[in-house]
């Protein structure tokens, strides 16, 4: 009695979820067949699927999760396509990537690091115009409790379990500070912008900027940044997109136009082989430049650098960048989870696949070990141990 009462269950789940996983079915059919598939052939298809599922249900011995097989099957089938940039995303991966994707978070706006010493989270960034920012924590304050527990001992990543709350909630921190005061704030939690651009002014009037990735706010960001080192007396730029992992076409399109003279700036082709051409107008930032980049610059940091070369805008150096030129969107499944497929490719103005070419070679290979660009990052670009920085320096002086 009990069996079929779980066969029933099980049966009713299956009718509740066989249109939203024959829609995604058809979805990856017409990938591979097109238009021509049978829809007999595709009612074969689906119907051996379900007739696995019933003999799981009826035949199988051991424990199972439905939720799990119909994800598993999904992951497969993306997976099959053979494509390494599409992949399959379960209703708890989609959550997550939603949380930091597009240089956003639900947070109270605070990096931080363990401080063994006096036992707690040092605070090494404040997020401008966040929760933390607004309760007047400032870096180097420690945070030492939570709604009044201690904290001490406990690891960073147990600590930012006990931090995750909803928009509007708010947290008592307790906060020991340099002047050997404990302090106690209260902050509230909101969405967080992180700034994916930093900049600063380097020795003889270099602009230099860091863009860590072209997700949303990217482009105002650099242009703000520009600006600003203008205004301070730029006479030219450096642009580091090492270890930038891509982002946004809309992104990296505004800053080409907004650096570029007029032309062609990106040129987009869809599944049907149709081509779509983005042109930037006449303005551009007519001062030298050099871009930085690493094996890890990644899709539009690498497209970013190779269009800047072939306009003969800028030197490049660094080291050669992987190689990308398909275009992904990402489509939300009724299950709550997603899948990210390659809709598109892009190529440069002069009609170069970065794929095809295994990458973006610089006009200078300057090979550096994760170590050193590890404490580059740490010391930044005034400390004089970045030798790819430094020949930039050296081209623009």
């Amino acid at each position: 009695m009990e069996r079929k009462e779980v066969s029933l269950k099980f049966m009713l789940t299956l009718v509740i979820i066989t249109s939203a996983l024959t829609a995604t079915l058809v979805i990856l059919i017409f990938i591979f067949y097109g238009n021509e598939y049978d829809h007999d052939e595709q009612s074969s298809d689906t119907s051996r699927f379900y007739e696995v599922l019933e003999l799981i249900d009826t035949r199988f011995i051991g424990n199972y999760d439905l939720e799990q097989i119909i994800d598993a099957a999904i992951r497969a089938a993306v997976d099959s396509l053979d494509d390494q940039w599409s992949h399959f995303m379960n209703q708890a991966e989609y959550e997550a990537f939603l949380e930091t994707a597009d240089n956003t978070y639900a947070g109270i706006g605070v990096t931080v690091d363990s401080d063994y010493e006096i036992g707690g989270m040092r605070v090494t960034g404040v997020h401008r115009d966040s929760g933390a920012y607004t309760a007047g924590i400032i870096i180097g304050d420690v945070i030492t409790a939570i709604d009044g527990e201690s904290i001490a001992g406990i690891s960073i990543a147990d600590i930012r379990l006990s931090l995750r709350r909803p928009i509007g909630d708010t947290v008592n921190l307790t906060v020991f500070r340099a002047d050997g005061e404990f302090h106690e704030m209260t902050v509230i939690y909101s969405i967080v912008f992180i700034d994916p651009v930093s900049y600063e002014m380097l020795e003889g009037y270099i602009g230099y900027v860091q863009l860590r990735n072209f997700d949303v706010g990217s482009a105002d960001s650099f242009i703000i940044a520009v600006n600003n080192l203008i205004e301070q007396g730029a006479v030219a730029f450096i642009f580091d997109v090492r270890s930038n992992n891509g982002g946004r076409v809309n992104e990296i399109t505004q800053i080409l136009d907004f650096l570029l003279p007029e032309g062609d700036i990106f040129i987009s082709i869809n599944r049907t082989g149709v081509e779509n051409i983005t042109v930037s107008d006449e303005y551009m930032i007519d001062l030298p430049a050099v871009v930085l980049v690493n094996s890890n610059s990644f899709s539009g940091a690498e497209f970013f650098a190779a269009m800047l070369s072939e306009f003969e805008y800028a030197y490049t150096v660094g080291e050669p960048t992987t190689g990308k030129n398909r275009m992904q969107t990402t489509i939300a499944l009724d299950n709550g989870g997603a899948v990210v497929l390659s809709t598109g490719e892009y190529l440069t103005r002069n009609r170069v696949s970065l794929f095809d070419v295994g990458g973006f070679t610089p006009d200078f290979i300057i090979p550096l070990t994760a170590e050193q660009y590890r404490d580059a990052l740490t010391l930044g670009p005034d400390a004089g141990i970045d030798p790819q920085l430094e020949k930039a320096i050296y081209l623009l002086t």
